[in-house]
């Protein structure tokens, strides 16, 4: 099974940018709100991410329902002039799908996703985004806003997509 999120010493909240239709919001998630594991959230989705503003430090419930994606960032002030690197040549293939998604506002992006049929079932899914380097290192994606989603290939497991120890050592 997937679980999200990470199994991280750190009891810091998420940073995360919530980018929709109209606006982008930034802010902190704590981390005591999400599922101990991915699994309802891809059958689910995701209803909306109470978030605390980074600005005004004022908490909201944000709906998820007109969003595009929820970005979990290192840092917020992003990398304007990074160019995300798409093309992997040099991993074996293994347990992820290595895949590209359009929205529906004409933004591509390349990523890892857990080759299991939780991304079709729900939705929304996980994304590890493919380019190692940049601001963010998952990304959950809603489905309603996707106009493609293409299969590029298969590729080892990322970090930030790891099972449990039950399924490993069943």
């Amino acid at each position: 099974m997937n679980h999200f999120p990470p199994k991280e010493v750190s009891e810091d909240p998420y940073m995360v940018v919530i980018r929709g239709e109209e606006q982008t919001l930034k802010g902190y998630a704590d981390r005591s709100q999400w599922p101990t594991d991915a699994d309802g959230v891809h059958t689910q989705g995701l209803n909306s991410i109470r978030l605390t503003h980074l600005q005004s430090g004022t908490v909201e419930d944000v709906p998820l329902d007109n969003v595009k994606a929820v970005f979990f960032v290192k840092d917020f002030s992003g990398q304007t002039s990074h160019v995300d690197l798409l093309f992997h040549d040099r991993l074996p293939a293994m347990e992820c799908l290595w895949i590209r998604i359009r929205f529906d506002d004409g933004e591509t992006i390349e990523g890892m996703i857990e080759n299991t049929q939780d991304h079709i079932m729900g939705p929304g899914f996980f994304m590890a985004p493919a380019d190692p380097i940049g601001n963010n290192w998952l990304i959950y994606v809603s489905k309603s806003k996707l106009t493609g989603f293409e299969i590029l290939g298969l590729r080892p497991r990322v970090k930030t997509l790891h099972r449990s120890k039950s399924v490993r050592n069943a």
